[in-house]
C-alpha cells in the first residue's frame, strides 16, 4: 500500500482542512495532525502555515504537493500495470480519460464498443483536467495506457509524436446554478451574459480551447472570466455556491445535478477524439477500429 503519510498530506492540501481530510479519510482530526508532524519531521521542513482560519500550504509544501501527486498517479499507473500482468490481461486496452472532461460519445457508446470489439477488453485511468494531468495522460500513451480521449488537435498529437483521430464535435456551453437568475433560459444570448463574472480551464490546457474562449470574450461583451485550474466537484461546489456561472462543454451536462447546460446563442464548437501510439499494437488498433466503425464524424 501507497505510504499513508503521504496519501493524509495530499487529502488535507486538497480539502484545505486536517478536520475535511479526517472525514475524507475516517480518521480523527488528531489522528491527521499526528501524521502530517511526523511527515514535516520526517522531511525537515514545513508543510502547513497553520492559523486561526486554517491550514496553508508553505511554497515548498506546494512543490511538494505536486510532485506527490506526479508519485501517486505513477504509482498507481504501475501498479495497475503490475496486476494486468500479473492477471495475464494481455487483451486489455487501457484507456485514459479526464475525470469531467469527457467525449460523450465515447460513454454513450462505451457497451456497443466494448460488445462490437469481441476478443479485446478495456479499462479506464481517470485524469484530472488540469494543464499538468493533461500533458502527464498524453505522455503516458504507449507506455502506461494505450490510447486517451481528449480535446481532437492533430497539431498536439504531433507534439507529443502520437497519432490522433476525431470521433465527435460538441459545443461550449455554460453550467449555470439552479438558482441563478438564467437557470430559466433555453439558450443564453450575449446579453443575457453582460455583467456576469465566469469561471473557465486556466488558459495552455488546449489551444482550441484556448481559441474559443478568446471568441466567446470577443463576442460576449460585458463579461469577466477568471480561470480555474481544473473541472472537479470542489470547483462546481465552490461556484453553486457563489451563484457563478462555468464555460464547460455539453458533455457534462448530467455530471453535476445542482447545475443546468445551457448553450450559448452562438455555437464555439469543440472536437473529441482519440490519441494512440504510432506503434499501437493489435488489440489496440482493433479497439480504435471499432470506435471508429460508430463514430458519427469517420
Amino acid at each position: 500500500m501507497f505510504d499513508e503519510y503521504l496519501k493524509t498530506f495530499i487529502c488535507a492540501a486538497e480539502n484545505g482542512s486536517f478536520i475535511k481530510a479526517a472525514e475524507a479519510l475516517y480518521l480523527s482530526p488528531n489522528a491527521v495532525k499526528k501524521r502530517i508532524n511526523a511527515l514535516e519531521e520526517s522531511l525537515g521542513f514545513s508543510l502547513f502555515d497553520r492559523t486561526l482560519k486554517g491550514i496553508k500550504l508553505t511554497p515548498a509544501g506546494k512543490s511538494f504537493y505536486n510532485d506527490s501527486k506526479k508519485l501517486v498517479q505513477s504509482y498507481n499507473n504501475a501498479l495497475e500495470k503490475a496486476k494486468s500482468i500479473s492477471e495475464n490481461k494481455s487483451d486489455t486496452v487501457r484507456i485514459g480519460i479526464m475525470d469531467t472532461f469527457s467525449d460523450e460519445f465515447m460513454l454513450a457508446n462505451w457497451f456497443p464498443l466494448e460488445e462490437g470489439s469481441h476478443r479485446t477488453r478495456s479499462s479506464m485511468f481517470f485524469f484530472g483536467t488540469s494543464n499538468e494531468n493533461v500533458n502527464n495522460m498524453l505522455q503516458s500513451v504507449g507506455r502506461d495506457i494505450d490510447l486517451c480521449v481528449d480535446i481532437y488537435d492533430e497539431k498536439l498529437a504531433r507534439t507529443f509524436g502520437l497519432k490522433a483521430v476525431k470521433l465527435s464535435e460538441t459545443k461550449i456551453c455554460c453550467a449555470v446554478p439552479l438558482n441563478h437568475r438564467l437557470a430559466g433560459k433555453t439558450e443564453i444570448s450575449a446579453s443575457d451574459l453582460c455583467g456576469e463574472k465566469i469561471a473557465t480551464l486556466k488558459s495552455g490546457r488546449n489551444r482550441l480551447w484556448d481559441n474559443a474562449i478568446a471568441a466567446i470574450k470577443e463576442d460576449f461583451f460585458g463579461i469577466s472570466i477568471f480561470e480555474i485550474e481544473k473541472f472537479n466537484i470542489k470547483t462546481f461546489n465552490r461556484c453553486e455556491n457563489e451563484n457563478r456561472i462555468i464555460f464547460t462543454t455539453e458533455n457534462s451536462k448530467k455530471v453535476y445535478p445542482f447545475f443546468k447546460s445551457i448553450p450559448l446563442a452562438k455555437t464555439y464548437p469543440v472536437p473529441f477524439g482519440l490519441y494512440y501510439s504510432k506503434n499501437a499494437d493489435e488489440k489496440t488498433m482493433e479497439l480504435i477500429n471499432t470506435i471508429k466503425s460508430f463514430s458519427p464524424e469517420i
